[in-house]
């Protein structure tokens, strides 16, 4: 980023900050000065220190903050995907534990006929991929003489 973007773009946000001190004005200047320059963070910070319903918060703050780039909207759906797949994922496992205390003996049972149909099935694949000349093929190849 460009020193002259730079400074435009800390002066937007000097702007987004003026405009919540001029809507909400109960809201420390110190504290307000100390929150990074994003969107959420923002709305986050005076949701939790004013009586306002979130669309009029978000609403004032979005009308003038700077735009997001592309970049930077990819980056935030991706980081927000991330974050709800890891969610996902942690509730999948505690609920895994969660059979298996509740049926300790099934889960075990499970896993190991689960594992033996995996190794007979990788097995097969091996033995068919590597699989031994019959008893012609053999005799076809060899040279009498």
């Amino acid at each position: 980023m460009s020193t002259e973007t730079s400074v435009a773009n800390g002066a937007d946000w000097t702007r987004v900050r003026s405009a919540i001190r001029n809507r909400w004005p109960q809201i420390n200047e110190d504290e307000l000065s100390k929150c990074p320059n994003d969107v959420a963070w923002l709305v986050e910070f005076v949701q939790g220190r004013v009586d306002t319903a979130q669309e009029e918060v978000e609403s004032v703050i979005h009308e003038f903050a700077p735009q997001e780039s592309l970049v930077d909207r990819i980056s935030h759906n991706t980081e927000d995907q991330v974050r709800k797949a890891s969610e996902s994922a942690r509730f999948a496992v505690m609920r895994a534990d969660e059979c298996i205390a509740e049926r300790p003996t099934q889960s075990v049972l499970a896993s190991f006929v689960a594992g033996a149909l995996v190794g007979v099935t990788v097995t097969a694949l091996w033995f068919r991929q590597h699989r031994e000349p019959t008893r012609w093929e053999q005799l076809k190849t060899k040279t009498w003489g």
